[in-house]
């Protein structure tokens, strides 16, 4: 009996069995350190469970930073067979493992992304992300800068998470296609008692895009893509002016030129609720601070149906509706302006409140007064808003102030030589704006947006004076159901704007007096049915509008639209069809009941391609048929924030004689990685007109046939980031001048003009660049930078002018060399 006891003994205290490896993933070799050629080997010590997974990995001989990040990422996602005690059961180890790096063995990258802190949309460092599939699990961590990537994952669905460490980030789905690389963009909320309630407010995780939208091109701009950009001054609507389908507009002013449309033609939101501009009319800044954006929609054309009574091209602002990780204030000061911004919590509430002056009014006036008889006054600009945002049972309330001021005027004297304003111009709006969003069962979201308030735009003159005073209220209320992975979505909405409209135009230069003071409305309703089949979308759409004025005017117009795309891969094919009405400006209709909405209809077709690691290629083909513009009045007095109108005017009565002819190709080349942001941007295009039947067809005056933009901006080493865009686009046409007469009667040259827009202004080319540097203390942050406009100095002609006596040209040039000087204090 003995014998048996100490021979089972023996065999029960067999020797330990080491954990051995059954599953390696190779690590991601450092980019940089794979263009040197550079080879590393890395030491860890890794804790291995129970189970055979690892639990956590220590480097104890370095290869270099970058390598040991990458080996450790590795390392945490290795299978072992368990370790055996003594006595043969699994338990824990610790092994050391050592990973060789060699440029001959790099993976191919599956997955890659950036962990960004809703709300704020900072970078989360150390953030483990976690996809799952079919029993495989892999874990990312983030590095400083919150990106991450993972190689060799099988192809197929495979479900985002993370564990609950302070973040909540519910699991969401994600498609690996083999051979080709998945950008994710993850956005998990800081976990506070506030919001720890499932029904409130969650995160999303971003895969190409954040919502299944019908338009054939609908390219955004993040508020921290547009910070460090070159030339634009840190301003994110300005970004994009440097976009496909944009034209430049003269003097860099306040305008955007769309797919050779004129800039009144184009609209402008602020999410889905219709503002009057999203510029100061100087152009320097947007009238809503950048920390307040969340992203820019840009649409140049062919967009859905939430959008009408326009037809150029869409630019939505879309405010922050995320809370933030932390409290954030800042001050900014630069040549041209202040800003200030504040933004608190307060319980399950966050409020901001942020301002802007400009003031290169206040030295630059003296400077213009003492070189001119007239005393000449820079234009000044301010905005205020007020955001409050939170809870509201299931949904979330977010409520928006926003006040924007512009003023610009040249005082002379009199003949009694008593001080006036020779010319002056006022541009001022107030607007509230509420939003309520809410689920309401069965994958359907309500959202109700009501924006009102008061403009105003004043016109100066030698004592006389014109004006626009509307007072606008628009209502949106609008279901939606995304189709999450069923066949069928729907989108169906109310958009009504409605209220008061007076115009005083006053002004004897320009004509007998007009005035009116009339009520308005533009009612329309929407539906767009979303229909997935695999890899086809397809999105319908239809639109009726009506215009109702108190005269007794009356318009109707009903757009129908279709949107599809295909996904094949790492490619997608997209083609829209549709059309688009904009309705007479009140004062034509007034005065010429007849009129109809102006119609276009617009196709275009695109191709969307990933070409490699943070590369993409989109390229745009469109046409757009214009008919029934309206034609005449064009000595009539009107608001204009571009140059004068050059040439003969028609000056016949208003008819929708009109029609017009754009098509072109655009194509954007885009290029992005943990420290750098590139893109080539192109447009080609012609856009014409015939302004009455019988008319030759001529070249429209906002014509540029060809707009190249290249930019980068490149961060290096201790906090420095370098950038430069370069700019060329043709100039506008224009009737030139080809002889002249004097008038005895008034003694003054009168122009005689060639061909109409048979001359064109010279190609403008620049070069932009910027300069930023950080210096991180411990409770605050100051960024200083230089951006330069104009580095080259080149004089391009900005408008065409001649001599009292038309002998000559004396054309209007850019702006010389500028460099502006800022700094930012954050905390």
């Amino acid at each position: 009996m003995l014998t048996l006891v100490t021979i089972l003994a023996a065999a029960w205290a067999a020797d330990p069995v080491d954990p051995v490896l059954v599953t390696e993933v190779a690590p991601i070799y450092p980019a940089g350190a794979l263009a040197r050629g550079e080879r590393s080997l890395v030491l860890l010590e890794l804790d291995v469970r129970a189970d055979g997974s690892v639990s956590d990995a220590r480097v104890v001989e370095t290869g270099g930073a970058a390598f040991d990040a990458a080996a450790l990422q590795a390392a945490l996602n290795f299978r072992f067979t368990p370790a055996l005690d003594a006595r043969g059961e699994p338990t824990v180890a610790v092994i050391r493992y050592r990973t060789v790096f060699e440029p001959g063995r790099q993976p191919q990258v599956s997955v890659r992304g950036q962990v960004r802190a809703a709300g704020t949309r900072e970078e989360v460092p150390g953030f483990e992300v976690v996809f799952e599939r079919e029993g495989q699990r892999f874990v990312a961590i983030t590095g400083p800068d919150g990106t991450f990537a993972l190689a060799d994952l099988a192809p197929g669905e495979w479900t985002v998470s993370a564990p609950d460490r302070g973040w909540r980030l519910d699991p969401v789905q994600v498609t690996v296609t083999e051979g080709q690389l998945t950008e994710v963009d993850v956005r998990p909320v800081l976990s506070r008692p506030w919001d720890s309630d499932e029904r409130g407010i969650s995160e999303t995780v971003v895969v190409q895009g954040e919502e299944l939208a019908p338009e054939v091109t609908e390219r955004s701009v993040s508020q921290e893509e547009a910070r460090y950009l070159p030339g634009t001054n840190g301003d994110i609507v300005r970004v994009v002016q440097n976009l496909p389908g944009v034209a430049r507009p003269p003097l860099n002013i306040g305008q955007l030129i769309i797919r050779g449309t004129a800039p009144e033609d184009s609209a402008y939101y602020l999410d889905g609720a219709r503002i009057p501009s999203v510029f100061h009319f100087s152009g320097f800044a947007t009238v809503l601070v950048g920390e307040l954006i969340n992203e820019i929609g840009f649409l140049p054309g062919n967009y859905g149906v939430r959008y009408g009574r326009t037809l150029g091209g869409v630019v939505d602002l879309k405010v922050v509706n995320e809370p933030p990780t932390r409290d954030t204030s800042y001050v900014s000061v630069d040549l041209f302006q202040t800003t200030a911004f504040v933004q608190q919590r307060f319980a399950n509430t966050v409020l901001s409140v942020s301002g802007r002056r400009s003031y290169a009014d206040t030295f630059l006036n003296p400077i213009l007064g003492a070189t001119s008889d007239a005393t000449i006054r820079v234009p000044r600009y301010a905005d205020l808003q007020a955001h409050l945002y939170g809870k509201a049972g299931r949904g979330t309330v977010d409520a928006l102030f926003l006040l924007s001021d512009d003023r610009f005027s040249v005082l002379g004297t009199d003949a009694d030589d008593v001080e006036q304003v020779t010319v002056g111009l006022t541009d001022t709006f107030q607007k509230f704006r509420l939003v309520l969003r809410a689920p309401i069962g069965r994958g359907w979201t309500h959202e109700g947006l009501l924006v009102a308030g008061p403009d105003q735009r004043v016109f100066d003159f030698l004592g006389e004076q014109s004006y626009e005073r509307p007072f606008t209220v628009g209502v949106r209320e609008e279901l939606l159901r995304q189709p999450a992975g069923e066949t069928f979505g729907l989108r169906t909405g109310l958009d009504v704007e409605l209220g008061s409209y007076r115009f005083d135009y006053a002004i004897s230069q320009f004509g007998p007096r007009e005035n009116a003071d009339t009520l308005r409305a533009a009612p329309a309703v929407y539906v767009e049915p979303t229909i997935e089949a695999g890899p086809l979308r397809v999105i319908p759409g239809l639109r009726a509008d009506a215009f109702l004025l108190g005269s007794g005017y009356r318009a109707f117009a009903l757009d129908p639209r279709l949107g599809s795309r295909l996904e094949l891969g790492g490619t997608a094919l997209k083609a829209s069809a549709g059309g688009y009405s904009q309705f007479p400006t009140v004062r034509q209709a007034i005065e010429q009941p007849a009129l109809t909405a102006q119609r276009s209809w617009q196709v275009s077709a695109g191709l969307e391609q990933r070409l490699g690691s943070g590369l993409q290629l989109e390229v745009t083909g469109f046409h757009n048929w214009l008919d029934d513009l309206v034609s005449g009045r064009e000595d009539a007095f009107r608001f204009f924030s571009g140059p004068p109108p050059i040439g003969p005017q028609d000056t016949g009565a208003y008819a929708n004689d009109g029609t017009g002819r754009v098509a072109g190709v655009e194509g954007l080349l885009r290029y992005a990685d943990d420290r750098t942001a590139a893109w080539l941007s192109m447009t080609f295009s012609r856009s014409t007109r015939v302004d009455r039947p019988g008319d030759e067809r001529a070249l429209f005056e906002y014509d540029q046939p060809v707009v190249l933009t290249g930019l980068i901006s490149r961060e290096l080493p201790r906090r420095w980031r370098v950038g430069l865009r370069a700019r060329f686009s043709s100039g506008n046409p224009y009737t030139p001048v080809v002889n002249r007469f004097l008038d005895l009667g008034s003694q003054t040259y009168v122009p005689v003009y060639g061909d109409l827009d048979s001359a064109r202004i010279p190609p403008f080319w620049s070069l932009d660049t910027r300069i930023d540097k950080d210096f991180v203390y411990r409770n605050w942050t100051l960024s200083t930078y230089v951006d330069v406009q104009n580095t080259t100095n080149n004089a391009n002609v900005e408008v065409i002018g001649w001599t009292f006596d038309y002998r000559e040209q004396d054309n209007v040039t850019s702006i010389p060399l500028v460099p502006v000087f800022g700094v930012r204090g954050e905390w």
